[in-house]
């Protein structure tokens, strides 16, 4: 396969990864972001969520979640500008929702605010699927956290109930992870 052909194919998967997000997006003015993403992305590395918003209120671009990290991407005609975000030493997202939009506080190695998020229920869905991924990276012991602070840890408990109220947890999953959670306080 050519490194074209190649690139075209991963392409392709991305396209249906983003399409399969739990609240999709609109990626029509997202174009030169998503042809960024195969050469950013590796091989095996999956999208778990998007959203479109606005870096720190001012560079428009697509913030992508995958398994292993996010990374927020911003191109037009003038100039571009990547971010990437490991999960290692990140804390747990929090979503503000205001009446049509919401903002994204990412609090990493610096303090980051995706604002104006395409809809304030994207804004929640991708922080509930953030949290409920750092929260297994977490009770699994693959963060970069040795120890997270009680913070930390009533925050991944509320994004554990709100994954239960809404079904994408069971009861016994909630409990088990609950627990998990409780026992590094």
């Amino acid at each position: 396969m050519t490194d074209n052909e190649k690139y075209n194919h991963r392409l392709l998967q991305i396209k249906s990864e983003l399409g399969n997000i739990p609240m999709p997006i609109v990626t029509i003015f997202m174009n030169k972001e998503m042809e960024r993403l195969p050469h950013i992305l590796e091989p095996e590395e999956k999208i778990i969520h998007a959203v479109t918003g606005n870096w720190k209120g001012k560079k428009h671009g697509l913030l992508t979640a995958t398994d292993k990290r996010m990374i927020f991407l911003s191109y037009n005609l003038f100039n571009s500008f990547e971010e990437r975000f490991s999960y290692e030493n990140m804390s747990p997202l929090c979503c503000e929702q205001g009446m049509l939009y919401g903002d994204i506080i990412i609090q990493a190695d610096t303090r980051v605010v995706i604002k104006r998020v395409n809809n304030k229920n994207n804004a929640a869905s991708f922080c509930n699927t953030v949290n409920t991924l750092l929260t297994r990276l977490t009770v699994s012991g693959n963060s970069g956290n040795a120890v997270p602070d009680s913070e930390d840890v009533y925050r991944l408990l509320e994004s554990l109930g709100n994954l239960r109220e809404k079904g994408i947890l069971t009861e016994q999953e909630f409990a088990e992870q609950k627990k998990k959670l409780l026992d590094q306080l």
